[in-house]
């Protein structure tokens, strides 16, 4: 509530990619099909989650806050269960509070909405069958567990298919101890049962892509464009160097990730006598490595990327408690919750931001302004999803809604065909951002006059300036 800015407690999210998805996620709800109506590069379920918020709230993120604490529950439920593997149950109890206060206050955690957050509850029902197995003296497993997190990884394959590192280690791990102990029939078996699970969770998007004949749009946009666009064109030694620079900087560059993670896997090593498993560590530390590793390979780094990696923060806590012995203090949960409560202020980029109103947004500035004309038409040029579809109760038409992060020579046909729109007057308004280049600003002059322009301040105290152009008759 007090960390995601899609809660009540902030006027608006400001953040482009929750608008992005929000903006899918409404039109998909509605009949719009991504990928063929509409260019967006995220999952799929990811958009359907955000549709379902929008069903709730059409203007607002308050849909989406709602689901967003539905799934927060689950991660922090299977976070208690683990946590009950190692300490008692009024300890585990105690230190939730304070897991929840670390993983909300992240950089990782950004505005609140990501693709990362909606994972994390997957991921870490995932870890609690890993710990379960690896505590367990049998090496069999049952297909019923595999199966289940086949549909996990399934489930977060089409949220955002970069995020499945840590089910793909979880898997191999299975596999390799199983065959290290001549369970051959076992391993592959297994493999199966997961790849199964994967295309349970698979089925419902291709029934849906299929009846409205758009699995070329979802093969071209969904895994041609984020593979061949986004990636850096360097070298596959340069890019494992960068991938293994990315995962250490997650780690060692933030105080919260560095002693959750490093505590994490000491407790790990230290406590090995509780696995059953001798493999138990070197499989915990493989499945961290190989969620940074498919997050990072693409060569690029973003503050967000890194929040599947803070489930490792459990561990830190754990190896910290198991140290603590006093009755009194681990019974006191509603303590622990007060003062994460009061901390989170502190810790928080985004609640700065609680305070501020209509008066300091672009986003209703503008949208008192567009709202007057009958039936108006919006373009977002040059940049991400601000929010401004959002604020005005526009559902965009058009393919290009907005400008994603991709370079232009990557993929010119996204910048081309805004400028087409631009040129032809297609649309009775455009927002565009002062930062545009000069160049940029004079094309557009020809077509569109300023109305209003305005500049506000984000969670990070960077100003940005908006700027409103209507068309010229």
């Amino acid at each position: 509530m007090i960390c995601s800015k899609n809660s009540f407690l902030y006027r608006i999210n400001d953040w482009v990619d929750a608008n992005a998805f929000f903006t899918v996620g409404k039109g998909m709800v509605r009949g719009i099909v991504p990928y063929r109506d509409i260019f967006e590069q995220k999952g799929p379920l990811l958009y359907f989650i955000y549709g379902l918020g929008s069903l709730i709230s059409y203007r607002s993120f308050i849909g989406v806050f709602i689901l967003e604490v539905c799934f927060f529950s689950v991660f922090l439920y299977y976070s208690q269960k683990i946590a009950c593997l190692f300490l008692s149950q009024k300890c585990s109890n105690f230190i939730l509070p304070i897991f929840a206060l670390g993983v909300v206050t992240l950089k990782a955690f950004s505005h609140g909405g990501s693709a990362e957050e909606f994972t994390l509850p997957f991921l870490m029902i995932s870890c609690y069958y890993l710990i379960v197995y690896l505590q367990d003296k049998s090496i069999c497993i049952s297909k019923k567990t595999i199966f289940l997190n086949g549909i996990l990884a399934g489930c977060i394959f089409w949220i955002k298919y970069t995020l499945i590192g840590f089910l793909f280690g979880w898997m191999a791990c299975i596999f390799l101890i199983q065959v290290l102990h001549n369970e051959y029939k076992d391993a592959f078996r297994n493999c199966l049962y997961f790849l199964l699970g994967m295309f349970v969770a698979t089925i419902p998007w291709l029934v849906y892509f299929c009846f409205h004949g758009a699995l070329d749009d979802l093969w071209n946009v969904y895994f041609m464009v984020n593979m061949n666009a986004y990636p850096v064109q360097i070298g596959m030694l340069q890019k494992l160097n960068h991938t293994v620079s990315f995962i250490f900087e997650s780690i060692f560059g933030n105080v919260t990730m560095c002693i959750g993670t490093v505590g994490g896997f000491l407790l790990l090593f230290l406590k090995r006598d509780i696995f059953a498993k001798r493999e138990a560590f070197c499989s915990l530390l493989f499945c961290f490595f190989t969620t940074g590793f498919f997050i990072y390979i693409g060569g690029t780094n973003y503050h967000y990327y890194s929040l599947p990696m803070s489930i490792f923060l459990l561990f830190g806590l754990i190896f910290l408690f198991s140290f603590v012995d006093s009755r009194k203090f681990l019974s006191r949960f509603l303590w622990s919750s007060l003062i994460c409560l009061m901390l989170v202020f502190s810790f928080s980029s985004n609640t700065r931001m609680i305070f501020y109103k209509e008066d300091n947004y672009a986003q209703y500035e503008f949208a008192s302004i567009i709202n007057q004309v009958e039936s108006p038409t919006l373009l977002n040029y040059g940049f991400l999803d601000g929010g401004f579809y959002l604020t005005t109760g526009i559902q965009p038409k058009m393919y290009y809604f907005m400008k994603n992060n991709i370079p232009y020579q990557n993929y010119p046909e996204m910048m081309n065909t805004q400028d087409y729109y631009v040129k032809e007057r297609l649309f009775d308004f455009i927002v565009i951002k002062g930062s545009l280049s000069r160049r940029k600003k004079e094309f557009i002059s020809q077509y569109y006059e300023m109305v209003s322009s305005h500049t506000q301040t984000n969670n990070l105290s960077q100003t940005i300036t908006y700027i409103l152009c209507q068309r010229k008759y």
